[in-house]
């Protein structure tokens, strides 16, 4: 089973590639919203034409157009079109939890700990000198706890 963190391989970027992705966009909306091409013109600000054509590979959607799916609809709905250039879209809030970035964390700020404690004392100038590797440990170990008391809300309720 695929891991649900890591992007497939996407197809090559091409006005052909582009068009189809756009297309399965929206007429994946206009299924599952039960809106006509028209409905979804009068959410994005465009005509029902553009819609039309865009929905059946005719015509691309101006770029303002295309963020107003995002904006209307949710960003993860535009996930198709950004597979094209092998990304996804996430709200500015959004952070990374990466279980695969955890170790190199938290042994970075043990490294840092190791080297800064074999004098028996830190000093000011070490962490300067260490201040990557503690924001790092910093984010790594909050992540982690931000996760915890998630699960512990979760088996509280």
């Amino acid at each position: 089973m695929p891991d649900a963190h890591v992007l497939s391989d996407h197809p090559p970027l091409h006005h052909n590639s582009y068009r189809a992705s756009v297309a399965a966009v929206l007429n994946a909306l206009k299924a599952e919203f039960g809106e006509s091409d028209q409905d979804v013109a009068d959410r994005l600000g465009c005509s029902a034409t553009t819609v039309n054509n865009a929905c059946n590979k005719r015509g691309n959607l101006d770029p303002v157009t295309l963020l107003k799916i995002g904006k209307e609809y949710g960003l993860h709905r535009l996930d198709t079109v950004m597979g094209l250039i092998g990304g996804k879209l996430a709200g500015q809030d959004a952070f990374c939890t990466s279980d695969e970035r955890l170790p190199v964390g938290a042994a970075r700020g043990q490294l840092f700990l190791a080297e800064a404690l074999a004098d028996k004392r830190i000093d000011d100038h070490e962490i300067l000198a260490g201040a990557a590797d503690i924001e790092l440990a910093y984010e790594t170990f909050g992540n982690l706890k931000w996760r915890l008391d998630g699960l512990r809300r979760e088996r509280a309720a």
